[in-house]
């Protein structure tokens, strides 16, 4: 197997649990709630084709604003990311980016806003395979009914986001 250029990890200790971030040279690659580096690792660098190494150093930047984010503050700088999905999905993920801090848009909302009013399901697979969570607010997408719908790391965490989003959206 041959392999591009070098992908950097690190992990952060959130308040709802650990996350694990890549980066390539190109911007963050992956985004994961989870406590099993190794797999992390092994997903990442087969996804990516490339050598998977802890890098705390240069992904410093990510680290500060996740924090940031943990302590009431939107994610407001921009950031690198370097993403790989079909046209549709990019054209999704631009769209859940747009949602403000403590704000909800539903999937139907979502497909109407990308001029595909009949694809609300389609919309839900392409936010369900975000992979810079948070990065690109996926959490915030639900169901028309105002039912919280899926999430990649189940809806009690998507429950607390939005909860933590809401609540320091009245004190900020």
């Amino acid at each position: 197997m041959i392999f591009m250029a070098e992908i950097a990890f690190t992990s952060y200790k959130s308040p709802l649990g650990k996350i694990l971030v890549a980066s390539s040279e190109r911007g963050i690659c992956e985004i994961t709630f989870s406590t099993h580096e190794d797999k992390f690792v092994r997903d990442v660098s087969s996804k990516f084709q490339s050598n998977v190494v802890r890098n705390d150093a240069r992904l410093l930047s990510i680290v500060e604003l996740l924090d940031s984010y943990f302590k009431g503050k939107p994610i407001r700088a921009r950031v690198d990311l370097d993403l790989r999905g079909t046209d549709f999905q990019r054209q999704v993920w631009s769209e859940i980016s747009k949602i403000p801090y403590g704000e909800t848009r539903t999937y139907k909302e979502i497909a109407c806003a990308i001029k595909r009013p009949k694809a609300s399901r389609a919309v839900g697979n392409a936010v369900g395979s975000n992979p810079v969570p948070l990065i690109i607010p996926c959490h915030r997408v639900v169901l028309s009914n105002g039912s919280l719908g899926g999430y990649a790391y189940g809806t009690m965490l998507k429950r607390k986001l939005l909860e933590m989003e809401h609540a320091q959206g009245r004190t900020s």
